[in-house]
């Protein structure tokens, strides 16, 4: 669906972008430092999770940053380590949740939303006296509506199990990838 235009700008794209935001060097990318497809989710080992903010050919600095925000896994979330903070900003439009349990499960919707993230602070300062927040956000919008203008999808049927039940589609790709971590997918 995407023209040779479309996809001249899309490979131009620099990899990632950094600034200083109340002190902070923050740094965004789609996956990790490293590669544009990593999976890093929020339940890891310290050390995968630590090397988000680490340097890498791919970075615009060889600084290691104190905010990473990214995306890849669609699962929005915030956390911090080493007095540092990892975001996710989730997923605008296609946002879901990896662990489920038919068990503990609440509503669907606190998964199927509009996903990002805010951040504030003073731009371009790197005085750490000055405050920074940080809020994600979830909007709910038309499933519905959205799958009518998707006509041309090739996995239409994958797609609208990923908006309307927030699960992915290859669970068993995500499941072998718990297991590398010594997390035991029917423990979740």
């Amino acid at each position: 669906m995407l023209d040779h235009e479309d996809v001249d700008y899309l490979k131009n794209l620099p990899y990632c972008y950094e600034f200083y935001l109340s002190g902070r060097l923050v740094r965004m990318f789609h996956a990790s430092p490293t590669k544009i497809n990593g999976f890093i989710g929020n339940i890891d080992t310290l050390d995968r999770l630590y090397r988000l903010f680490l340097p890498s050919e791919n970075t615009v600095s060889k600084n290691k940053a104190d905010v990473v925000i990214y995306g890849h896994i669609h699962m929005q979330f915030m956390q911090r380590i080493y007095n540092r903070t990892i975001i996710n900003s989730g997923s605008v439009g296609n946002a879901i949740d990896v662990f489920r349990n038919d068990k503990k499960d609440g509503n669907v919707r606190n998964t199927t939303c509009a996903n990002y993230a805010i951040i504030s602070g003073d731009y371009n300062s790197k005085d750490y006296s000055n405050p920074i927040s940080y809020e994600l956000v979830s909007i709910p919008y038309d499933i519905d509506k959205e799958l009518l203008d998707d006509d041309k999808n090739i996995e239409k049927e994958d797609y609208e199990t990923e908006l309307k039940k927030g699960k992915y589609r290859d669970m068993t790709k995500i499941n072998k990838s718990f297991e590398i971590r010594g997390i035991n997918p029917k423990d979740i």
